[in-house]
């Protein structure tokens, strides 16, 4: 995943950690991290970045955190208002809802859950 300078077009931070397709990004309401969210038909991760870093933001180029608990692809990734969860919905149709500064996840959606009014 990169983050491009939208005057020069030039590539500006290199984040390392997803080994499959990245299908979702979501700056946090600070601005201070990334979340991405991708994966394969068989598995989904959430991964959260400093912004500012790239390759440096870990002695080893990687992510601050992983969310593993899709068992599909992550197709969509936000962060709450106040910075402190983030949501993920996946191609296996869950949502799931984690604590940004851990991997827990605080809720869980299942598809035949939901109601429709």
């Amino acid at each position: 995943m990169q983050v491009w300078d939208a005057i020069t077009g030039n590539p500006v931070y290199t984040y390392r950690g997803h080994s499959n397709n990245v299908n979702a990004v979501a700056w946090s309401p600070d601005g201070q991290r990334i979340a991405s969210g991708g994966g394969n038909s068989l598995v989904g991760t959430v991964q959260v970045w400093d912004a500012v870093g790239g390759d440096s933001v870990a002695v080893d180029g990687g992510n601050v955190y992983t969310y593993h608990g899709h068992v599909g692809a992550v197709l969509a990734v936000a962060w709450s208002p106040d910075g402190k969860d983030i949501t993920s919905g996946s191609k296996d149709k869950t949502v799931q809802v984690w604590v940004a500064e851990r991997s827990d996840v605080v809720l869980s959606i299942a598809e035949r859950s939901l109601l429709v009014m």
